[in-house]
């Protein structure tokens, strides 16, 4: 019994003291694991380096990510996806545990079952001896009343015995109803902690794939501001000319010596910009921060899976996958086990227990506002992001226009070559322009798809 009394002191110690990793930052998932996607026009690779390198560890890192692989890398070399799944390890191996000592009272109960059932038959025969024994001796009474005597203090014993037997299995009885809690609360906490981690690799996927993006939309930038920059180089080459005819003022050639200036310094912000994105990328894939990774551009364009009409169908999705809604939902279910607990219960007031369960399901009722509110914004957003996609692209269409015509005017002698180049450059500009109010397109979907399986913005 004594060794019965420490596995459970234990595997009570285990359950109170096995530490759970959550991140809240908050499907099942497989959610918008789809490539993203911009136009054929877009240009190819966005970093530096194309190659396969190794992380200080010696372990082999990938050294270019596609849209497609992100949330693979993520599930296999994030740190807290990883931490997060060892924490429902540790629980899932605390569980067993709990359900072995479970089971090794059950068998206890058995023996002890057994052994009162032998003392039951003992007693029975002792008191059987006991009642012949007149008619088995002939003679002395007082020898026949020592001889009951003697019978009278052994079923005593057998009886105390049996007693504190019963005792026993009335105490492993207790001791199981009480691991029968432990093992329903530690199923509770997995199931919960299972919902956080997968709700927390999703997130960190979106997270990944929003870092993809942004990098993206930094680089189309970065070639705006390079286009801009290459353009008032050449406007400066002729203002210097035309200072030296006398046709303009040194303050002219000032100005345009500062917006360079500026656009430089822009430049520079940009590229600082990107390399921290970088960084952050690669922290998130387990890789050291200044690992060399190159993130490919080539991009699909899921956003035409986008249908306004399937508004109150996708709706219906997102309360039915929703991870805070589950996470709620398991909460109100762990406050109604309480009270079914505190029925007749010396520890647990079932008044206070109705009271908590009331407040789960006010709870539960306040999250699916929250998420539909959420999702209408998220829907609202891609609307907002389609149109503006749509204009930037007519735009695109009417500067094609505008730069044939300088095109064929330049033929004709009727405009000069920088004014051919600055149509070259409103031409490449908006290009730019379409293809960053794409990229916002492709993000807003995105959050929209990922509403749908499971997460929350």
């Amino acid at each position: 019994m004594n060794k019965i009394c420490s596995l459970i002191i234990l595997t009570v110690s285990l359950l109170f003291l096995a530490p759970i990793n959550i991140h809240a930052s908050e499907v099942d998932g497989g959610a918008a694991n789809e490539a993203v996607a911009v136009r054929e026009s877009a240009n190819q690779g966005i970093n530096e380096v194309d190659n396969e390198a190794s992380g200080d560890d010696g372990s082999e890192h990938k050294g270019q990510i596609m849209f497609e692989d992100i949330e693979k890398e993520i599930l296999d070399n994030n740190p807290a996806v990883l931490i997060n799944q060892n924490a429902i390890n540790a629980m899932e191996e605390d569980y067993k545990q709990i359900k072995d000592t479970r089971d090794d009272l059950e068998d206890d109960r058995d023996d002890l079952d057994d052994a009162i059932d032998r003392m039951d038959l003992q007693i029975k025969k002792l008191q059987q001896d006991r009642a012949s024994l007149e008619t088995r001796i002939d003679g002395d009474q007082d020898l026949i009343n020592h001889i009951k005597s003697n019978y009278d203090a052994l079923i005593g014993i057998y009886q105390y015995n049996k007693d504190s037997l019963i005792n026993s299995r009335k105490s492993l009885r207790e001791q199981q109803f009480s691991l029968d809690d432990q093992a329903e609360d530690m199923d509770d906490a997995i199931n919960k902690l299972r919902v956080q981690s997968k709700m927390s690799e999703c997130q960190l996927v979106w997270t990944a794939q929003n870092l993809y993006i942004t990098f993206n939309v930094l680089r189309n930038k970065e070639t705006d501001l390079e286009n801009q920059t290459e353009l008032m180089q050449k406007q400066l080459e002729i203002a210097i000319l035309r200072e030296s005819l006398g046709q303009i003022t040194k303050t002219d050639i000032t100005t345009l010596e500062l917006k360079i200036k500026d656009l430089q310094i822009g430049l520079n912000d940009l590229q600082t910009q990107k390399k921290a994105v970088l960084g952050e990328f690669n922290l998130m894939l387990g890789n050291n921060y200044d690992f060399t990774l190159t993130l490919n551009t080539e991009l699909k364009p899921v956003y035409e899976n986008f249908n306004e009409e399937n508004y109150n169908k996708d709706l219906k999705s997102v309360l039915e996958n929703n991870y805070s809604i589950a996470l709620q939902s398991l909460e109100r279910e762990t406050k109604q086990r309480l009270l079914n607990r505190s029925d007749g219960s010396d520890t647990q007031s079932e008044e206070a227990a109705e009271y908590n369960l009331e407040n789960e399901k006010i709870k539960l009722e306040e999250t699916k506002r929250d998420v539909s509110f959420s999702f209408d914004k998220v829907y609202e957003e891609v609307l907002s992001k389609k149109m503006s996609f749509e204009q930037e692209s007519k735009k695109f269409e009417q500067a094609g226009t505008n730069r044939n015509y300088a095109i064929m005017k330049h033929e004709l002698g009727r405009i000069s070559d920088l004014e051919l180049e600055i149509e070259n450059s409103n031409y490449r500009n908006q290009e730019i322009n379409t293809d960053v109010a794409e990229f916002e397109y492709i993000r807003s979907y995105l959050k929209y798809d990922w509403m749908i399986n499971g997460l929350t913005f």
